[in-house]
């Protein structure tokens, strides 16, 4: 098998990941990455599920409020 033809499981994940997912950066202060992380444990989560729970949330309340007259 030549090098060009032989499984990159890197590059497979990269892939994988540019087709099924967007891209989020978000910049917290220096050292507030390792609080966040703590506390996401600390529910059983991984940071970024912790993320995504807390931006679903919000939106979820947020429709909600809207929709009260």
């Amino acid at each position: 098998m030549s090098e060009e033809t032989k499984f990159n499981p890197t590059k497979y994940k990269n892939d994988f990941q540019k087709e099924k997912y967007d891209r989020l950066i978000v910049n917290v202060p220096k050292g507030e990455k390792a609080v966040i992380k703590a506390h996401a444990e600390k529910l059983g989560k991984s940071l970024n599920g912790y993320i995504v729970d807390l931006i679903h949330a919000d939106m979820a309340h947020a429709a909600s409020s809207d929709n009260k007259f």
